[in-house]
């Protein structure tokens, strides 16, 4: 039995003799009460298997997934780390340009980093000296 499974028992076992040894704390009393409450959490954290257990519940919940996401959207490092996955995710890039143009604001500060930039500036004016692709007739 490995480390992470003796404490998850561990765990369970101290529980469960807290709560026979008539310590008369029931669970809900436990997670009410601040001090004990940090202490299961801390346990629980500290231990794989029941950390991998509890992101598992988590993210299988369409409510609980969207609350950790605003959670950790939150953390201006979590943030920028999110930023940079789906920038890097090719399957995303032409949605995230969608997006950043369809918002005025947005476009407006594109094209104003577009054109401040020399380099992009050059790229932009080489590119508006070429005719404009003809359509495929065959997208409506």
């Amino acid at each position: 039995m490995n480390a992470a499974r003796r404490m998850s028992i561990v765990v369970a076992v101290a529980l469960v003799g807290a709560v026979l040894a008539g310590c008369g704390s029931s669970v809900d009393e436990m997670i009410m009460n601040p001090g004990t409450k940090d202490e299961i959490i801390a346990k629980l954290v500290a231990d794989d298997v029941a950390k991998r257990d509890i992101m598992t519940r988590l993210a299988s919940n369409n409510d609980t997934k969207k609350e950790m996401a605003e959670t950790l959207l939150g953390d201006v490092s979590i943030k920028a780390m999110a930023l940079d996955k789906l920038t890097s995710d090719a399957t995303q890039r032409t949605e995230i340009i969608k997006k950043l143009l369809a918002d005025p604001a947005s476009r407006g500060e594109v094209i104003a980093a577009l054109t401040g930039d020399e380099n992009s500036r050059k790229e932009l004016q080489e590119i508006l000296k070429k005719p404009l692709p003809k359509k495929d007739a065959t997208k409506k």
